[in-house]
């Protein structure tokens, strides 16, 4: 199991870097070693917190990093806030209304994939699409689902990025590697606090999550022709996860 968990954690990496949902592979991998539900919801945490930190310090340097880590900085606050907030319920709730809650969630991203193709596929605006207050609202609820459950929400910050705010694929995935570490930190300090976390696989999860985060940031991040089949992944992730989110929940 533990080489099953690196080469798990060293995929989701990559995934997470690119596109999001890595979650849904390492929980898997949690789960089928044995852990319920909430444990291995916890446990997760420990590798989403290290591959974060290890993508944005893995990104190159450029103007277009900090003009977007820029912009992304007003979304800090509500972001942790909501991950605060999610991940106390989160650390209370019983395994079935978790399984429930992301089966539904998981679905849901899977009708935003399909929908506005040519979005997921466009250049940035160079205006934002959303007010402030609007961002505010969505990313707090991001970082209360993060909080609470974590897997698909680089999905579900792509979604808001890309399809409500205009932003390029490409563009959208750097504002996502910064809001996620943002988020992943109360909320994996939450599940420490309550000892909820079973370390050893949670170390090995990290350390290929890490090592997985640093390649997709470095290298895989900055080749144009890559957006193009980010899509594709994300569709490919997700329904994975959707499917397994509602298997557990109806059995």
């Amino acid at each position: 199991m533990d080489i099953m968990f690196f080469a798990g954690g060293l995929l989701a990496g990559v995934i997470n870097t690119l596109a999001g949902n890595g979650s849904a592979l390492t929980v898997s991998l949690l789960l089928f070693g044995g852990m319920d539900g909430a444990s291995a919801n916890a446990t997760n945490r420990i590798g989403v917190m290290s591959q974060t930190l290890t993508g944005i310090f893995s990104l190159r340097k450029s103007s277009r990093k900090n003009y977007l880590f820029l912009k992304g900085r007003n979304l800090i606050f509500p972001t942790a806030l909501g991950s605060v907030t999610g991940g106390i319920i989160g650390s209370q709730i019983s395994a079935e209304i978790m399984e429930w809650s992301l089966a539904v969630v998981m679905t849901g991203m899977l009708f935003a994939l399909f929908s506005k193709k040519e979005r997921w596929k466009g250049y940035s605006d160079s205006r934002r699409s959303l007010s402030n207050w609007k961002s505010i609202f969505y990313f707090f609820f991001i970082g209360f689902y993060g909080g609470y459950v974590q897997m698909g929400i680089g999905v579900l910050m792509l979604t808001v990025l890309v399809l409500a705010d205009k932003w390029s694929l490409r563009d959208a995935n750097v504002i996502k590697l910064l809001m996620a570490a943002v988020l992943s930190i109360p909320a994996g300090l939450i599940y420490m606090f309550n000892d909820m976390i079973v370390w050893k696989p949670a170390l090995i999860l990290a350390a290929g999550s890490s090592l997985g985060a640093w390649f997709g940031a470095r290298y895989i991040v900055r080749i144009p022709k890559a957006q193009q089949y980010v899509r594709l992944l994300l569709i490919i992730v997700i329904t994975g996860g959707a499917i397994q989110a509602l298997y557990k929940a109806i059995m």
